[in-house]
């Protein structure tokens, strides 16, 4: 028998975890116990997977002691005979009634009651794990046509994610990350993060960290396993791609759609969706993956025949408590003989895909790169638009355009964009020449 403590009762434990997946433990007497699977059986008892494990000296080598499915409303005399015939030294009745009463009470429970009393401060735009891309807690889609540049995308968030680095424009948090693949397999999954990191110029041979899982099953279905897996990996970014094959059902469903982000909000971490358009190039299934996810990209790729790189960008259709952000743009060269790719980030005005861009955006794009301000009809010549509806946005913008003669226009510079423009720039200390 281990020693224990004199100061702490034998009946004392612990538990943890959520949404039908949760850990209970026993400090003194050297056990603890999973619990998994909680189904509400149609009399309304519950029933759940429970394992035993044990690091008492009478246990075997590999710690496992018992797994069964047990009616945790009424635990039956087999079950608790055979722990018994297990370890004999411990009073089983009574630590699978404490586990079959805390197990219950919890799941029934769910999230707990919060009193908000003012302890959280304002913050209009949230709290950001990646900014301005995805924000802590909540889910962010991106989607795009096959082969955007999606999963890359994802694949470089994930390693910026482990290690805390922020590069090209995004702001990043540290976290440990799990990455669920419908798409591939872990070797093309590997040979992406390990061509990453050396584009990041992160060390060869170290591990990238970042948990990986081949999925076969919708989310739904196996997210009792994928709980298991956030909560013993300590996980709190989880990447998902793609949302199609994760729904497994009709993503025209809105049944199967809130099933499916009523999972990925059940595993309580930040999430990246990556989903598919339809052949019209909108989001491919029901409007409510638009409106479960608090921010939403839609990702274009411009790639011509031969290229060793591609530009992509996000354009920003939705934000819940942030402001829209302007596109954001990237290229991706691939160094086959280093292996290496590297994301560059680029202006979306000075790449082939700023005819995505609105024309509003565009029409500002123009202003700024143009000598003098300009006419509605050169401007509409520039863009290929008509002069009506290069009219029509000139005056439903005013916040971003002004006339500043007869019939010509300029942009209208923000507080920080007057600011820097009138503003002379500082070397870096140690630095022995200007920045441009």
């Amino acid at each position: 028998m281990l020693d224990q403590d004199p100061s702490t009762p034998l009946n004392t434990f612990d538990i943890s975890g959520s949404g039908g997946q949760y850990r209970l433990s026993w400090p003194n007497l050297y056990i603890w116990a999973n619990v998994s699977l909680c189904k509400v059986m149609p009399d309304l008892s519950l029933s759940a997977e429970v394992e035993f494990l044990s690091q008492r000296p009478n246990a075997n080598a590999s710690g496992h002691v018992l797994r069964r499915r047990v009616n945790l409303s009424n635990p039956s005399a087999p079950y608790i005979k055979s722990l018994e015939d297990e370890d004999e030294s411990l009073s089983w009745k009574h630590i699978v009634g404490q586990l079959c009463v805390a197990a219950t009470d919890a799941y029934r429970r769910g999230a707990p009651e919060i009193e908000m009393v003012g302890q959280i401060q304002a913050a209009p735009e949230g709290h950001w794990l990646i900014k301005p891309l995805v924000q802590v807690g909540h889910p962010t889609l991106i989607y795009g046509e096959g082969s955007a540049g999606k999963s890359w995308l994802g694949q470089y968030l994930s390693v910026l994610v482990h290690e805390g680095m922020s590069a090209s424009g995004l702001e990043v948090e540290q976290a440990r990350v799990l990455y669920l693949d419908w798409e591939t397999d872990l070797h093309e999954i590997g040979s992406r993060l390990a061509m990453i990191r050396n584009g990041l110029g992160l060390p060869e041979h170290t591990e990238s960290g970042i948990w990986y899982k081949y999925m076969t099953q919708g989310l739904s279905s196996d997210i009792a396993v994928v709980r298991k897996i956030v909560l013993d990996r300590g996980v709190s970014f989880v990447v998902c791609d793609s949302l199609g094959s994760a729904c497994m059902g009709e993503p025209e469903s809105a049944e199967v759609v809130l099933k499916l982000f009523g999972a990925i909000r059940s595993l309580g971490v930040t999430s990246l969706c990556i989903d598919h358009t339809n052949k019209s190039d909108v989001l491919f299934g029901s409007v409510y993956k638009r409106n479960a996810s608090r921010l939403v990209y839609h990702v274009k790729k411009s790639q011509r025949e031969q290229d060793e790189e591609f530009e992509f960008a996000l354009f920003h259709e939705k934000a819940n408590n942030s402001r829209l952000v302007r596109p954001l743009g990237w290229s991706l060269q691939f160094d086959n003989s280093g292996g290496a790719a590297t994301f560059t980030r680029r202006d979306v005005k000075k790449t082939r895909l700023e005819g995505e861009m609105t024309v509003k955006e565009r029409i500002k794009n123009y202003l700024e790169e143009s000598k003098g301000s300009q006419s509605i009809a050169d401007i509409a010549e520039a863009l290929g638009k008509a002069n009506t509806h290069i009219s029509k946005e000139l005056s439903a913008n005013k916040d971003m355009f002004k006339v500043v003669g007869k019939g010509l226009y300029e942009t209208v510079k923000t507080e920080e964009e007057e600011w820097a423009a009138q503003s002379v720039a500082i070397p870096p200390v140690g630095a022995t020449e200007w920045e441009t």
